[in-house]
């Protein structure tokens, strides 16, 4: 029954057919800005189903661990702002969002529910909110912080993929999105027999003289972000660092809604104000960096490398400027690519690093194809 809650997941489906066409729309990008694509594989799909299912064992785990019980009602009320959510996609803060509205308009349904009388009537179906706490919701909420920032701390920057963006005076710019997906299923406890009133070959157990079931709950972690003024990789992981101490926070929040309940409400709000502080700050802070990833008019900016390529095995990084190639000075992709042809076989590039530090590097090439080099940098067509 569990793998029945794991493999009929409408959220991770669709999940997974948005992470297809955000991978089509990043290779059709690359492929009018640079000519070619500069990572060929939908790499956003695979991290999608890998990451997905190991770090849903993880949730799973702490899940366990932490015995985390929520209210049948709560969750479809989250599962359905989840379908939502994926459809209109990850923007910097919709996952959390999502999170923190399905948990505080429980906060404000429950009570309501009592008063009227729907809740006894909610108890003749076979749910019975009063028989699971808030404390449940706000252990999802740290499990979806710490989930999260593992998973930018792993992934986040890896992949560079360049946009080109025109300011307004015309002066082009590379910028670095990030813009990944997961819906991670974490296995949780609901109490109540509603499954056994309606599917009665559903497993309940009495814990605590308690029935409870187990379901997989879809968390929706995700984040779209564009760095355009730092090293993606570096941004990402100062991101991920404070999130994770967010979450860490939250774990202590959690601890403290064991002994007074008035914690919940006040924990859920800054843990979520907190979040978008980050978010808000981390954009503030690549705002005001003085480099940019910008067309220059010595040299040739170097945008990203393609993997498996000679370029991957020399010393180069994003940022640094080609100023010489094969001991000839080099200003566009047109004289880059004319140097290259010099030596058919071999690559000798002089850079300059945005610190201003200069470098020698060199590799071997493919015979008569110096456009398989892997370095992806601005086109001449992009004036």
């Amino acid at each position: 029954m569990l793998v029945l809650t794991l493999v009929a997941q409408p959220v991770w489906w669709l999940g997974l057919i948005r992470e297809w066409f955000t991978a089509d729309r990043r290779l059709t990008a690359e492929r009018r800005f640079f000519g070619s694509a500069v990572y060929q594989d939908k790499f956003e799909v695979r991290h999608f189903v890998l990451l997905s299912l190991s770090y849903g064992v993880l949730a799973s785990v702490i899940s366990v661990l932490l015995g985390i019980t929520i209210p049948i009602g709560w969750a479809i009320g989250y599962m359905i702002l989840s379908l939502l959510a994926v459809i209109i996609g990850p923007a910097a803060g919709i996952p959390i969002t999502v999170l923190t509205i399905s948990v505080l308009c429980y906060q404000v349904v429950d009570p309501v529910k009592q008063v009227t009388g729907v809740d006894t009537w909610l108890q003749t179906t076979g749910i019975h909110p009063s028989e699971t706490t808030m404390i449940g919701l706000l252990a999802v909420m740290v499990v979806t912080l710490f989930i999260g920032g593992l998973w930018v701390h792993r992934i986040g920057g890896r992949f560079e993929a360049p946009r080109i963006y025109s300011q307004r005076r015309g002066k082009l710019i590379a910028g670095y999105r990030f813009n990944e997906l997961l819906v991670v299923p974490m296995l949780v406890m609901v109490p109540g027999d509603w499954f056994t009133s309606h599917l009665a070959f559903w497993p309940v157990l009495n814990i605590n003289h308690q029935s409870v079931t187990f379901i997989f709950l879809p968390l929706l972690i995700g984040l779209r972000m564009t760095i355009f003024k730092q090293m993606q990789r570096a941004a990402l992981k100062r991101f991920a660092k404070w999130e994770l101490i967010i979450s860490a926070l939250g774990g202590l929040l959690l601890i403290g809604s064991f002994f007074y309940s008035a914690v919940f409400l006040p924990a859920v709000v800054g843990l979520y104000l907190f979040y978008l502080i980050l978010l808000v700050w981390t954009r503030w802070h690549d705002r005001h960096q003085s480099f940019w990833f910008s067309k220059v008019d010595r040299g040739v900016r170097v945008l990203g490398i393609k993997p498996e390529t000679p370029a991957a095995k020399m010393a180069i990084n994003t940022g640094d400027i080609i100023v010489e190639c094969n001991h000839e000075p080099v200003n566009s992709e047109t004289e880059f690519y004319e140097a290259l042809l010099l030596n058919s076989t071999y690559c000798h590039l002089r850079l300059q690093t945005p610190q201003g530090d200069l470098k020698v590097t060199e590799t071997a090439i493919f015979a008569g194809s110096p456009h398989e080099i892997g370095i992806v940098i601005f086109r001449d067509a992009t004036h």
